[in-house]
């Protein structure tokens, strides 16, 4: 009998710390609608963590950034939820991510930690504890009948326009035409859409590409956007050139068939030469204001020697020190920010952002932060990851939506005013 009471004991001891345990540890609920999509299609991922209690302060949610993949956060991404337990109710937050393959294959995204920050049961007192997610696998499939589309783009619409601003008639050697090419697709971001640069058909035009500009938009959901792409021509000699067709094939959603859009090409004719400067005629030489001049130009030199030797110290140290300011300014900086990502500079690209992050004091918003961070860490791969070597449209990918980032992030906190008393305290609902 003492036996059996001592064995009884000791079973209750060890479950007492198992129960109080279960009830403070969260709660994480995942799930994946379908684990296979046409590359550039989402699939949506949830994330649920539930406390017994309440949450202080939002979880910090991990990224799921994995090559070859885009990971998006909806509008709303975030909300709070709740959910009985036991007979009792707990509280949370939700969080859903989009992830795009970006092409054919099969994609590991890993197991990620959450920050979780709640209120203990019997104190109040905040409790942090790190909760894990499982590892899991998506997949990008290719459709039956655009296996050999190259690259591949899905899309529920898409139409080309072509546009050339400048008179295409009696061009002279020298002009310059602007051309102009835009994408517009419904059903995939801009992103994905491959490149449409010019080519020079022949010699004697010079090409002068901009960048790339991406406007995207989202309507409860569906991404749809522009992707414009302008090109200037300088023409270099006479003759008759022509801007090929351009084509663009692509997989209809809603059809499910293969289409193709087009602009038509686009001929012009160089017929003259740049008009010539007319040739002044020779004046004669007068030696009476030559020598006035030889005077004035000696008496000049004197002055500025003398000038230079009392006030140059002065001058060059207000040079100096404007010099220093200047390239201490946040215009100053987001230009070298601007400057490396376009030289695919990772190492100068975070010193950059590092340098003008503290020009700026904070002064961002939570959503554009998280967009450039997101866009960061996904050309980090680029340069340090394991896993295969990835594509130059990859990377073009990449470094475009890093740039874009940066720029949306510098211009919201400029058209809005922010600074850093906006975000004096933390976000208390998570979005």
């Amino acid at each position: 009998m003492t036996f059996l009471r001592s064995l009884l004991f000791l079973l209750l001891l060890a479950c007492v710390p198992a129960s109080a345990q279960d009830t403070q540890i969260p709660e994480i609920r995942t799930s994946l609608e379908k684990d296979t999509a046409v590359p550039g299609q989402p699939l949506i991922y949830r994330v649920t963590v539930l406390v017994p209690t309440w949450l202080p302060s939002p979880p910090a949610f991990p990224s799921y950034e994995t090559p070859n993949v885009v990971v998006r956060l909806p509008s709303r991404a975030s909300g709070p939820t709740s959910e009985t337990i036991n007979g009792e109710t707990w509280s949370g937050v939700s969080r859903s991510y989009r992830l795009y393959p970006m092409t054919a294959g099969t994609f590991q995204i890993p197991a990620g930690t959450i920050k979780v920050t709640y209120a203990d049961p019997d104190d109040q007192q905040p409790v942090v504890v790190d909760v894990q997610t499982d590892a899991f696998e998506i997949t990008g499939k290719i459709p039956a009948g655009a296996e050999d589309l190259d690259p591949f783009l899905a899309a529920k619409s898409l139409t080309l326009e072509r546009s050339v601003e400048g008179a295409t008639d009696d061009l002279k050697v020298g002009d310059a035409l602007n051309v102009k090419t835009i994408a517009k697709v419904s059903g995939v971001a801009p992103m994905f859409v491959p490149p449409l640069a010019e080519v020079s058909p022949a010699d004697g035009l010079a090409f002068y590409p901009k960048e790339p500009v991406l406007d995207e938009k989202e309507d409860r959901g569906l991404l749809s956007g522009t992707r414009t792409e302008e090109t200037a021509l300088v023409a270099e000699a006479a003759g008759t050139y022509t801007l090929p067709e351009k084509s663009l094939s692509w997989y209809n959603l809603e059809s499910g068939a293969v289409e193709t859009a087009k602009v038509p090409e686009i001929s012009f004719e160089v017929t003259g030469t740049a008009a010539e400067a007319p040739v002044e005629p020779v004046a004669r030489v007068d030696l009476r204001g030559l020598a006035m001049a030889v005077v004035l130009l000696a008496l000049a030199a004197g002055l500025v020697y003398l000038a230079w030797r009392t006030f140059l110290p002065k001058v060059r140290h207000k040079a100096d020190d404007f010099k220093t300011r200047y390239h201490a300014s946040e215009s100053y900086l987001f230009g070298k920010l601007v400057a490396a990502i376009k030289h695919r500079d990772f190492s100068g690209t975070l010193h950059c952002a590092s340098a003008w992050n503290h020009t700026v004091e904070g002064g961002i918003r939570i959503a554009d932060r998280a967009n450039f961070e997101e866009a960061l860490h996904a050309c980090s791969a680029l340069t340090y990851s394991k896993e295969a070597k990835l594509t130059d449209k990859d990377a073009d990918i990449r470094w475009t939506r890093l740039l874009q980032s940066a720029r949306t992030m510098r211009r919201n906190r400029l058209k809005n005013g922010l600074t850093s008393s906006h975000f004096a305290l933390p976000d208390i609902n998570p979005r």
